[in-house]
Formats: C-alpha cells, structure tokens, sequence
C-alpha cells in the first residue's frame, strides 16, 4: 500500500510501465510515477553536476555594487556575513542553510543513493540517507534565491550601479539543475530499487 502525500489516502501499489502514473482517486495527486532504471543515472548524474555548480556558484561573485565610488564584489556568503554583521543573526543562518547548506547536503545524498542503486549495492546506511534527502528537499531553495538575486538588483540599481558576474550563471545553471534532480529521484522508485539490493 502507499499513502497520499496530499489527502493520506491509501493506494495499492502496482507496477508501472515507464511513463504510466498511478493517481489517487480521492484528490487527483500523483502519487507513483513509472521509471525506467536509467532514470537513476540520470539523478547520479545530474547530482554531480549540481555538486560542481554549487562550488561554482559559491567561489565566483555574484554580482559588483557600486555606490558613489564604493566598490563591492558580492559572493553568496557575504550577504550571510552581511546579515549577521547588522544584527540579522538568525536570518543569516537561514540564508547560509537554505542557499548553501541545505542544496549541499540534498545534492550530496541523491549522489550517493544513487549511485548504491546505479552500481546495485548495498552501502552503508543508504535507506537513512535516502530518507534524509526526502527531508531535506523542502530546505533546498536555491531557486527561489536565484529569483530574490534579480529582485535585490532592481532594488540595489535604485542606490547605485549594480554589474552581474559569472556567479549568477552558476546559481541558475544550479536552479535548473535542482528543478531536474528533483525530477529524476522519485522517492517510491528508489524506494523499489532499495528493496530490490535487500
């Protein structure tokens, strides 16, 4: 049996054709999708590449504000080190957490869970770490901070000349990136992998 995410309704569990998706009958929500087991290279793949942009995307600037002379060259973790500078303490560490922290440890788990399902092993603790990137998901907002990044530079264009830099390339080539790796790791497919390295 499986649950709605949406209603907790139960749903028997049958097996999909690549493509075919099981809906609950109650709400209409997707609950199971069928997956060819490429589909998991495709999530270790594209959660390589993720892990990559992510370094990318914190060791380049993000943009340069420049405010009657006063040049500044911003990295992600500079506004982190910015709000916690003026008091924003708890803000900063939500920041840091949701735009640095969380999208590290959600890409680093599918990375690892699957590539244990891409090589057929068992490794160590992979059910745990397979439930810690269910978890973690919600945290991972690097798109919504790709948006509020052009959002800052409207409102920074109004005090001064703002300049965009290669980072911001990488924070959206690592948005697409996360919206794909999300795609790719459905969590009843890996679920069904797991079961199968028993």
């Amino acid at each position: 049996m499986l649950t709605c995410r949406t209603c907790r309704a139960g749903i028997v569990e049958r097996a999909l054709k690549p493509g075919d998706e099981l809906r609950c009958r109650r709400c209409g929500a997707m609950v199971k999708r069928g997956h060819r087991v490429t589909s998991l290279h495709a999530a270790w793949a594209l959660s390589t590449t993720g892990l990559i942009l992510l370094i990318l995307a914190n060791v380049y600037p993000v943009m340069v504000f420049d405010v009657a002379g006063y040049t500044q060259s911003n990295l992600i973790i500079t506004g982190v080190i910015g709000l916690a500078g003026q008091g924003f303490k708890a803000v900063a560490v939500l920041v840091f957490f949701c735009a640095i922290a969380a999208p590290a440890l959600y890409l680093a788990s599918v990375w690892y869970v699957s590539a244990a399902c891409s090589f057929g092993k068992r490794w160590f603790l992979v059910e745990r770490v397979a439930h810690f990137a269910e978890r973690i998901l919600p945290w991972s907002l690097v798109p919504v901070f790709a948006i509020a990044c052009f959002v800052a530079v409207v409102k920074l264009d109004m005090l001064g000349t703002v300049t965009w830099q290669v980072g911001i390339v990488w924070i959206l080539l690592l948005s697409i990136c996360c919206i794909f790796v999300t795609r790719a790791f459905d969590k009843n497919f890996v679920n069904d992998q797991l079961r199968k390295l028993r």
